[in-house]
């Protein structure tokens, strides 16, 4: 998965590292993603700066479980893939690691 944030700098996590997703109220600008070892890395959902309005809990709740299915499913396809947020925030896409295409995430 592609993590991408402004506090925090891009970095391109792999999906068998990832132990919990989470969205916390608090930060709901963010998803935290804790990997192996116990670090977190966080992916913004809302650009810094941006009118769009915090994430609803329900929202944030999905956007975590849907990124864990997004991965189950994506694990079963051949290849390598990341997934990255759709512009619209609250869906995932994916792209094969060496192409530039995205599609929605089965």
């Amino acid at each position: 998965m592609r993590a991408q944030s402004t506090a925090y700098g891009n970095q391109t996590v792999r999906a068998d590292t990832i132990v919990q997703v989470k969205w916390e109220r608090q930060s709901s600008q963010y998803l935290t993603l804790v990997v192996t070892g116990g670090d977190e890395v966080h992916h913004q959902v809302r650009p810094y700066g941006s009118s769009a309005q915090p994430l609803t809990e329900k929202d944030g709740t999905a956007l975590a479980d849907g990124l864990l299915s997004a991965m189950a499913k994506t694990s079963a396809l051949p290849g390598t893939h990341v997934l990255v947020l759709h512009d619209t925030g609250l869906q995932w896409c994916r792209a094969a690691m060496d192409g530039a295409g995205e599609e929605l995430a089965p």
